[in-house]
Parts: structure tokens; sequence; C-alpha cells
């Protein structure tokens, strides 16, 4: 009865150990998203100062005014994407955004990813946010001429952010 007493002790101070182990190599390791984040390529084209995040000829690029006002003054439609990291209706929609630029074959379109009220978000990013009204993370827009022709908060497929993209090149 000792031996099995002690047995069952022992048995019990190992998988404790073992458990806390776990606990603290979980506690002190990395999160997927923030591995994914941390070894990020960047990708860049002429012309472009930003991180290319999708496309081969229409370019989805992380946001900064520079290249944003050479959209502008290039004559572009612009596509808008208020990002937020911590968001998972964005973090879903990205994929799909980003096959959207892969697929397209127009130069005449560039698009921006805007970090909003997240870890990432700079001070051009918050004043540009407000200067078009935006109050909601994944918020989608399109300008045309310096006017937006789409604008939607929801979730939309590839499907039908391609179609809108084709509608506003015509």
């Amino acid at each position: 009865m000792n031996k099995a007493i002690t047995i069952l002790i022992i048995v019990l101070i190992v998988g404790g150990i073992g458990v806390l182990l776990v606990l603290y190599s979980n506690r002190n390791s990395v999160p997927q998203e923030k591995q994914a984040t941390s070894s990020k390529t960047e990708r860049k084209v002429e012309g472009y100062q930003g991180n290319v995040l999708a496309g081969n000829t229409a370019y989805y690029i992380e946001y900064n005014r520079a290249d944003y006002e050479k959209a502008v003054s290039d004559g572009r439609v612009i596509f808008l994407d208020f990002y937020a990291n911590w968001c998972p209706l964005c973090r879903t929609q990205a994929p799909e955004i980003n096959a959207v630029f892969d697929n397209l074959e127009s130069d005449k379109i560039v698009g921006f990813r805007v970090n909003y009220n997240d870890s990432e978000t700079d001070q051009d990013e918050k004043e540009f946010a407000k200067a078009l009204a935006i109050t909601y993370q994944d918020t989608k827009i399109i300008l045309k001429d310096g006017r937006a022709i789409f604008r939607t908060s929801e979730f939309v497929t590839e499907e039908q952010l391609l179609a809108e993209i084709n509608k506003a090149l015509e």
C-alpha cells in the first residue's frame, strides 16, 4: 500500500511539473499572428514607397500619404480598406482583397490598407480616417475622380469587390 501511494505521489508531482512547464512555455511563446507579422517580407514596386501586400499590375499597398497623393495625382481609381489588426472581420476579409488585387490586370487602380484604431495606426492614418468620416474598422471605399462611388463596412466577397472595382474602372 505504501508503495502504491508513493508511486501515485510521484506521478502527481511529475504530472504537475509537466502541466506547469506547458503553461509557462505557452505564456512566453510568440502568438502565430505575431510570428507572421514579424517575419513579413517587404515587397516594393517602382514609384511607390509602401509595402505591397498584393497585386502584380494593380497594387494593394500599405497606406502612406506620399503613395496616396501620387495615386490621386496620377488619376488612379483608389480602393481604401480601413483595417484593424485586432478585428476578426478585417482579418477574414484580407485574403479576399488580396485575391482581387492578385487577379486584377488594370494599372488604373491602386489599393491601400489603412490602419485604423490599432497598434500600427499612425497620425497620418488617424487624420485620413477622420477626413473621410470613418467610424468603423473594415470600412471599404472606392474613390474615382476624388468622389466616393462605393462605401461599405460589410463583408464583401472577392466576386462582389471585383464587380465594384470593374464598375469604377469603366
